[in-house]
């Protein structure tokens, strides 16, 4: 087939312009999160309810730090309120028949009062003692055991990760990174199992890096395709026809 010098020209044209502008980036998933986790204060471990790959919810207890005395402060701080408050129904029931006065019952109210502020405080300190995981996620790291000293604020006794959705970071050319906008969905390609999946980017820096001239991005990636976990090899590549309009994993 005979092609005419215009056309020969746009060909080559676009030939160059693909060659010229596409761009591979490669990076590696993360979890969405990676929380260290400190006790509030040093302390011997008593107890450990997890271990590590350990799925966990939100609020569930990691481990204990030593209670002894504490639990016994709570339990009499509780005992003292119950007291408190049978006493300041009994003064309040007299008053209605004047067999007591109102700064007797004045008296007992704030007894009940500052009771419940000791039980409190009593429970915080347990609570401070008391390590808990803060999001819904997996352990990946039980630093002590049983009998093991903790040092206090700054020791990391456990780690929590989310690994639903990952995340990848990119440096991208600043022109590849300012042609999309947050929420659009990116073509990645993940060669460990030979799959491409929609990553929507989340986030853009407004900066540029001096001299590279490269734009760090972040996307989320869903974890519904089999396979797919934190620590794996993914590539972005700048020809890919972007946004992706179905959402269904397909090979390159």
């Amino acid at each position: 087939m005979h092609l005419s010098p215009l056309s020969l020209a746009a060909t080559a044209c676009f030939f160059w312009a693909v060659n010229a502008y596409a761009e591979e980036y490669t990076s590696y998933t993360e979890p969405s999160r990676n929380i260290e986790i400190s006790a509030a204060e040093a302390g011997v471990i008593q107890k450990v309810f997890v271990k590590e790959g350990q799925q966990v919810k939100t609020g569930e207890v990691l481990a204990l730090l030593d209670m002894r005395g504490i639990q016994q402060q709570v339990d009499i701080a509780r005992e003292e309120l119950s007291l408190k408050k049978k006493r300041f129904d009994k003064l309040k029931d007299l008053l209605k028949n004047q067999f007591s006065s109102q700064e007797e019952v004045e008296h007992a109210e704030s007894d009940v009062i500052i009771a419940d502020l000791k039980l409190k405080l009593s429970e915080e300190l347990v609570e401070r003692r008391t390590l808990r995981s803060p999001i819904d996620g997996i352990v990946t790291e039980m630093r002590f055991d049983i009998s093991e000293s903790v040092g206090g604020a700054n020791s990391h006794v456990a780690t929590v990760v989310q690994v639903t959705p990952l995340r990848v970071q990119f440096n991208l050319k600043a022109s590849d990174a300012r042609s999309h906008k947050t929420g659009d969905e990116l073509a990645l390609f993940f060669p460990d199992i030979n799959a491409t999946v929609p990553g929507k980017l989340e986030f853009i820096s407004p900066v540029t890096t001096a001299v590279v001239n490269t734009v760090r991005v972040t996307m989320v990636i869903p974890t519904t395709k089999i396979g797919l976990t934190a620590g794996m090899q993914c590539i972005y590549r700048s020809d890919e026809p972007q946004p992706l309009t179905n959402n269904q994993p397909q090979k390159p």
